[in-house]
């Protein structure tokens, strides 16, 4: 049987858990030859498909090396996921904080499409798809740092759009509201999160992205669970 997928390459960033690890499972699942990265690799599961590899995408030599082993395997599509937060008001963001949070969440996705784009631009088609955050277009209170840095993703997110349109590169923007992670240094699968949305909700959201037909451009996906007040 043929899948979605077959005979294609993806890499994707922040996989060593939760939504990435997730993601790399599905696209694997659907017959995609999975590139995956993260800065800690310790517990990674083996799983059929998936190659995983150390990347710190803040480091410019980490991403080019990952960027080439992906290349090497023949990959038309990214999948930038990797992300860190930060929850705190705006008098206590350090310089340091502040740039812990912007590397990671911002430089990580300019260094890592930008490691990706020559590349693509020689296929005639590819695609990026930026998992962000349902705050990519809104904040509250003690967010300030960390929806500033999903602005951001956003706005790059967009701008690759418009460059790599003429090159035939779609830019997916996947924002989500509360997920079951382990994000924020909390537990997942813990009874307060029961009814959030799970890792595989934001996976499934990511294939539909990737294997859309050639005519059809995925410019965003917003996605909720049904408790969470409507935000958009």
């Amino acid at each position: 049987m043929t899948t979605t997928l077959q005979g294609r390459t993806i890499a994707v960033t922040g996989a060593s858990r939760g939504i990435g690890l997730r993601v790399a499972e599905v696209l694997a699942a659907e017959g995609a030859q999975v590139v995956a990265g993260a800065r800690d690799l310790s517990g990674v599961p083996d799983i059929a498909g998936v190659q995983f590899m150390t990347l710190d995408v803040t480091d410019q030599s980490s991403v080019r090396a990952f960027a080439d082993t992906a290349i090497a395997a023949g990959a038309d599509a990214l999948v930038n996921n990797a992300g860190v937060g930060s929850f705190m008001p705006v008098e206590d963001i350090t310089p340091e904080e502040y740039r812990r949070i912007m590397d990671t969440n911002v430089l990580g996705v300019i260094l890592t499409s930008g490691a990706f784009v020559p590349h693509f631009r020689t296929l005639g088609r590819s695609t990026i798809v930026n998992v962000t955050s349902d705050v990519s277009a809104r904040t509250f209170a003690r967010g300030g740092l960390y929806t500033a840095s999903k602005y951001a993703a956003r706005a790059i997110t967009q701008a690759l759009a418009y460059e790599g349109h003429e090159y035939g590169l779609r830019v997916s923007e996947i924002r989500s509201g509360n997920v079951d992670t382990y994000f924020g240094d909390t537990q997942q699968g813990i009874p307060e999160k029961e009814e959030w949305l799970r890792p595989d909700d934001i996976a499934q959201a990511v294939l539909y992205a990737l294997s859309a037909p050639g005519h059809v451009r995925i410019d965003e996906i917003l996605l909720h669970p049904t408790w969470q007040p409507i935000a958009f």
